[in-house]
């Protein structure tokens, strides 16, 4: 045992002495030849500047004065970055880096020299000597990069060949990634674009074949067998139609891949390993709109935070995104451990210089909210917790009152008694004229927020939206269980329409929502247009190579208890346009009820004692269009005829 340990302490300090050997001869290799170097330029200054018949008089003062200029040189060379760069992967950054260092490998040796001598040589000599010693520097530098561009040969059996269809930014740095990293087991073919002024030119010595009304004969001609779609910011019907397109010109051998779409892509940039096959979520974006970063980072740099179901889908996008802006303080605050653990080790390991201050409890516990509040002082608070399955809550609605009613009570009251900036609270298309008792009790918390008394400068919103992709209870993990598990996908009904949004992209806009400061204000984000779930599933059998009702079958169930056939925006009327695009404002809706807080405290109170339909009509009495009544027999009969009647798609407003 002691043998072997000092086994590999002499193997480990033999293996950095060796690393160490390695370095001095890397670090006097370049040392010599910059030396000479600048020696080289130096003495080319002199020689173009001097006719020949001059030279033998100069030549005792150029080896004088290459003492000073080598030394100060190098110096130079090492203050100015010159060997603390990965010339490897040297871009434009790199020319600034020489240009810098050689000018001043030139300029300060001189001013010395003119300093112990004056001007004994002409000033035309030292702008000579800069240009050689940037040119010799420059080559010898960036040949490392082409030297090793070329080391893995652009060619070989068993790479996959890959057309790239976007010759833009994206493209481009798809490109530069793939030639830099040396992915071996592909091989960049060249580009499309639609672009007619770019055809035949090239992006980093990758041609530019033409567009794409000729994307079958050049994906035959260079045995294409991967096409990436480099366009971040298609929408989602163009992206439809594109793939349709792609189908039926190109062999189906041919693979389809794309890269994240525009709001997944926070921080811009796209790399080859980001490059995957086509999801529902490409068909479902769309057209980004530019947001203003400033002001919301303005709104939370420095600031405490506490997000409500951080552990859930809405609840970790907040923390995510509000951790990019430099919060002093990220408070998580949830009631399931392992959601909590999960998000807390992503925060912990991707900022870890936030002070992240994971929460397990419930907020409907008014003892354990107020503790945190008191020991932390929140400042901003977006309130994402919820139950939001509809049929999961059709069948346990007191746990629907009890959590969501009951949570949204206790964190407003104790938010408005600590005086915090801002409230933010996630709703849900379904509050509007709700049908099941998850879209009434969202309702209902959209009302407590309102009721609530709080400081003046206090601004208390709220955020209604519809579906977010990939969510829990979301229809779409659902569907691609069932396609993995062979089929049958189940829909409800071949009518019904949902909203559907990406998971940041709907966070994005609720950050932004949380800069207006127009109090009790229920914010609408633009969710598009509706989308059929039908079509959803038939989209999402495709993406995965099969064929809808050949390979996979889809069969309609019918509408589940609480469930619509369309989902609205307003209780009435069309939304107001705010100052950020893509977000409205709901209009005004009825007065809350005579005594609606003292009505809420005493079904809260007693919620465990109704029955099914008591506590139903007690929230039919707080929220008047609920029409999820049940019947002595536990059936909702007025629950269909309000689907096929009220919800009338003409009403919603479109995109």
């Amino acid at each position: 045992m002691w043998v072997n340990m000092d086994s590999d302490k002499l193997l480990n300090h033999t293996l950095m002495e060796k690393l160490g050997i390695n370095m001095h001869k890397h670090m006097l290799t370049l040392l010599s030849i910059d030396a000479m170097s600048i020696a080289l330029a130096y003495c080319t200054g002199f020689l173009l500047r001097y006719p020949i018949e001059e030279w033998s008089k100069l030549i005792v003062d150029v080896y004088v004065y290459l003492l000073i200029f080598i030394p100060l040189g190098l110096v130079i060379f090492f203050i100015s970055r010159m060997y603390r760069t990965l010339w490897r992967y040297a871009s434009v950054d790199a020319v600034f880096i020489i240009g810098f260092g050689t000018l001043a490998a030139i300029i300060v040796p001189a001013l010395v020299l003119i300093a112990m001598k004056g001007l004994i040589f002409h000033w035309s000599v030292f702008v000579i000597q800069w240009m050689v010693l940037f040119l010799i520097v420059s080559l010898g530098r960036f040949s490392i990069r082409v030297i090793r561009s070329m080391g893995t040969p652009n060619t070989g059996n068993g790479r996959k060949r890959i057309l790239i269809y976007g010759a833009g930014d994206a493209g481009e740095m798809i490109c530069r990634d793939l030639q830099r990293n040396r992915y071996h087991n592909f091989q960049l073919i060249g580009f499309i674009d639609d672009d007619k002024r770019k055809h035949n030119q090239s992006i980093h010595s990758m041609k530019i074949f033409g567009g794409l009304d000729q994307v079958g004969r050049i994906v035959a001609e260079n045995h294409i067998d991967e096409i990436v779609v480099a366009m971040p910011s298609l929408p989602g019907d163009q992206v439809r139609q594109l793939l349709d397109f792609l189908k039926d010109k190109v062999n189906s051998r041919v693979k389809l891949a794309t890269v994240p779409g525009i709001s997944e892509l926070i921080d811009g940039i796209v790399t080859f390993q980001q490059v995957r096959q086509f999801r529902i979520r490409d068909l479902l974006r769309r057209s980004p709109v530019e947001l203003d970063t400033m002001i919301v980072e303005s709104m939370i740099r420095g600031k405490t935070l506490l997000i409500s179901g951080a552990g859930g889908s809405i609840g970790a996008e907040i923390c995510r995104q509000a951790a990019i802006f430099s919060p002093a303080k990220l408070i998580m605050f949830d009631i399931s451990e392992a959601s909590l653990y999960d998000i807390n080790e992503e925060m912990s390991e991707r900022f870890g210089d936030i002070q992240l201050i994971p929460i397990v409890g419930d907020v409907g516990n008014g003892s354990s909210v107020n503790q945190v509040f008191e020991a932390h002082e929140p400042q901003i608070v977006f309130h994402a917790a919820a139950y939001k399955h509809v049929p999961m809550m059709e069948k346990n609605p007191w746990s629907a009152i009890r959590n969501n009613v009951m949570g949204t009570k206790t964190l407003v009251k104790i938010a408005a008694k600590y005086k915090v900036e801002k409230f933010v609270m996630i709703s849900t298309d379904k509050a509007v004229r709700p049908s099941s008792m998850m879209g009434a009790t969202k309702r209902l918390c959209e009302m407590i927020v309102q009721a609530q008394n709080r400081d003046h400068e206090s601004v208390f919103t709220m955020v209604r939206f519809g579906n977010v992709m990939g969510s829990s209870g979301s229809v779409i993990p659902k569907f691609d269980r069932q396609i993995k598990a062979g089929g049958p996908v189940t829909v409800t009904d071949r009518h019904v329409t949902r909203f559907f949004m990406l998971t940041s992209e709907a966070v994005q806009l609720v950050m932004q929502s949380a800069t207006l400061n127009q109090d009790n204000a229920i914010y609408i984000l633009n969710m598009g247009e509706p989308v059929k779930i039908v079509d959803l599933a038939t989209d999402m059998i495709r993406l995965s190579g099969l064929e809808p009702n050949i390979d996979i079958k889809i069969e309609f169930t019918g509408l589940q208890k609480g469930e619509k056939l369309y989902e609205e925006l307003y209780h009435t009327g069309e939304g107001v346009d705010t100052s950020i695009e893509k977000i409205w404002v709901s209009p005004a809706t009825s007065p809350l009820p005579m005594k609606f807080q003292e009505q809420v405290e005493n079904m809260l109170e007693n919620c465990y004692r109704y029955t099914r339909e008591e506590l139903y009509l007690q929230v039919q009495n707080l929220v008047p269009d609920f029409t999820g009544i049940v019947s002595s027999k536990g059936r909702s009969p007025r629950n269909r005829k309000s689907n096929r009647g009220s919800q009338n798609p003409s009403r919603l407003k479109s995109a």
